[in-house]
């Protein structure tokens, strides 16, 4: 039986959707992001991946308009001098994203954090000549 070229496009999809489904189910579903983050923190030569839920999910769905599972992973980036502070990496990905031309792609966002696990910003590299001054006005 041959099948047209859009019937073989859409089957491949499929397969991708599927194959990405699968993946990520073997992933723990996180509603924030905030627990991985603790993990690197703990972990920080790890690569800490989840899949997450929720608002966020909800949100690069209805952005990329793809059912794929959003999936986000943590690596540090490097650790400051101030214990249990790092510059950390957050990944954000999902695949069965249409580009402009119906093709399906893996959609990638990175965001560089810094960040303690007392949920402060690390003190390494402030001016606080500059900070305390911007507290003091509001900002």
């Amino acid at each position: 039986m041959n099948k047209s070229p859009l019937t073989m496009i859409v089957l491949g999809i499929g397969l991708l959707m599927a194959s990405s489904i699968s993946l990520a189910s073997n992933l723990d579903q996180y509603a924030s992001v905030k627990p991985l983050l603790l993990q690197a923190l703990d972990n920080p030569g790890a690569t800490i991946q989840g899949e997450m839920i929720g608002p966020i999910a909800g949100k690069f769905r209805a952005t990329t308009r793809s059912t794929a599972p959003v999936i986000a992973t943590v690596t540090t980036i490097r650790q400051f001098n101030q214990p249990g502070c790092s510059r950390l990496n957050l990944r954000f990905e999902q695949a069965n994203v249409l580009d402009i031309k119906v093709k399906p792609i893996t959609f990638a966002m990175n965001i560089g954090i810094n960040y303690c696990k007392n949920g402060e910003p690390p003190l390494e590299g402030m001016d606080i000549g500059k900070i305390v001054p911007m507290l003091k006005q509001g900002m």
